[in-house]
């Protein structure tokens, strides 16, 4: 089993869980442990649980996790802004390991943001991306960002994907002189060995 998700990993299962959960309607939030919480979506006649764990990972999962008896202040806090909210929204914020679940619409939206790298973090923003609760405060010197509740969260920090190549220029490339490897040449009936 892998250790981290890499962006690969991350966009396989965006594609899943957009496919699978968009349109699903939060029922609960629970928490495993201080850093996994599992989010409980239904819609009429489907069920799923999609399991986060802050660093690590992102799935639905059929597993029954143990919850913990008391909820904790993050886990209500979430209960709170997201209980019966339909998710409308799953993205990866640019090429960086930081995915956007997007609770309701307009105004009354709200974003769970799940951070896929290092000690990583889970952080519950308002529709304008403001703080309203954070698994791990800290603040990134690098960038002068302070993630703390009531600040905003960078989501124009994050590495935007490059551009793809557009269909004339793949072929002005393959087109080109000395970019197409050349093929081996081929192998002699007297050359081979054993054939």
């Amino acid at each position: 089993m892998k250790n981290r998700f890499n962006t690969v990993d991350i966009r396989a299962v965006i594609a899943e869980l957009r496919q699978s959960l968009l349109g699903m309607r939060v029922n609960n939030v629970y928490d495993v442990d201080n850093k996994t919480y599992l989010i409980r979506l239904q819609k009429p006649d489907v069920k799923a649980t999609l399991l986060l764990e802050s660093g690590i990972r992102i799935h639905m999962t059929e597993f029954e996790w143990p919850k913990n008896m008391m909820p904790s202040g993050f886990a209500m806090k979430c209960r709170k802004h997201l209980k019966t909210r339909r998710l409308v929204s799953v993205k990866q914020l640019g090429v960086d390991r930081i995915v956007d679940f997007q609770f309701g619409s307009e105004e009354a939206a709200y974003h769970l943001i799940i951070e896929l790298y290092d000690r990583g973090n889970i952080v519950l923003t308002d529709h304008e991306y403001l703080i309203l609760n954070i698994l791990r405060f800290r603040t990134d010197e690098a960038d002068d960002v302070k993630f703390a509740v009531r600040e905003h969260y960078p989501v124009d920090n994050a590495k935007p994907a490059s551009p793809l190549p557009t269909s004339e220029r793949c072929r002005c490339v393959l087109r080109s002189p000395g970019t197409v490897a050349q093929a081996p040449p081929e192998r002699s009936a007297e050359n081979s060995v054993g054939l």
